[in-house]
């Protein structure tokens, strides 16, 4: 059996994927079609030593490459403290969720609309979890918004009373800057530099994916239409999308200029 490629490929552009994009794409390898690719026969043996996956089909050994560098950004970035912190996040907004649902299926008038104000400025989705599915950094940044909607003085405040959601929100709180403090921001802070550690991992995962993303396309154009491509076309389609959601935006081909027109008398401004 031909290994996959050992060396980091052509250079995608996984540079740019912050440590949490890779960290969030290891849902994308629990879901279709990277979901098909069994490798619970190999994952045992391979903790000991990769060359486990010699006689291991092409697919298990780039699903296993993949969730390989992603679980040493995890474990560089706070081992597995992180994901266990991001699942009480997640159960603290489905908590909230519930509550507010359940509000707003009372008999009480005055309750009922408390839950309609409340839903679209502290929830987020049409199932009120959304904000679940986010990036760590993304959840971290609504949690301190829902906090700062309801603080005392705030046009919630009131709504938040009637439906006696105080608990909640403390837990909230607790859940979000355990979260942030796991991923090194502090109150209203951004992200500090990463570690030495972090960096180590991160270049790792970059190899992992880029020798991968290679093999699949190298793979995709030697292989005539029919079910083998289409289904390394779809391999390919979520890291790409990786790819396309940490682009710079400085890179993205711009459209071209307009030719200027003549210049024309500045208008008077409007008030904003």
């Amino acid at each position: 059996m031909q290994m996959a490629s050992t060396g980091t490929g052509s250079g995608f552009g996984y540079a740019n994927v912050a440590d949490q994009g890779f960290v969030s794409f290891d849902k994308e390898l629990n879901e279709a079609p990277w979901a098909s690719i069994a490798t619970k026969k190999y994952d045992e043996a391979v903790k000991d030593s990769p060359a486990a996956l010699r006689e291991a089909p092409m697919q298990v050994v780039w699903k296993i490459r993949l969730r390989r560098g992603i679980a040493r950004v995890l474990a560089a970035l706070g081992a597995q403290s992180i994901a266990e912190l991001d699942a009480a996040w997640d159960g603290a907004q489905r908590r909230l969720q519930l509550r507010i649902d359940l509000a707003g299926n009372s008999e009480d008038a005055a309750i009922r609309a408390a839950a309609e104000r409340l839903r679209p400025q502290l929830l987020a989705g049409a199932s009120g979890t959304a904000q679940t599915t986010w990036t760590f950094d993304d959840e971290i940044d609504f949690g301190r918004t829902q906090l700062a909607r309801t603080q005392a003085g705030q046009p919630l405040a009131a709504d938040v009373k009637k439906l006696k959601l105080d608990d909640e929100l403390a837990d909230i709180q607790k859940k979000t800057e355990a979260l942030a403090q796991g991923l090194g921001r502090g109150s209203g802070e951004k992200r500090r530099t990463p570690s030495k550690q972090v960096r180590a991992a991160m270049a790792d995962c970059v190899g992992a994916f880029n020798a991968v993303h290679n093999d699949l396309v190298w793979l995709r154009d030697e292989t005539s239409s029919g079910p083998d491509r289409d289904l390394l076309t779809a391999l390919l389609a979520p890291l790409e999308a990786l790819l396309s959601r940490n682009t710079p935006a400085a890179t993205k081909e711009a459209a071209p200029a307009a030719p200027e027109a003549p210049a024309a008398p500045s208008p008077e401004k409007k008030p904003a």
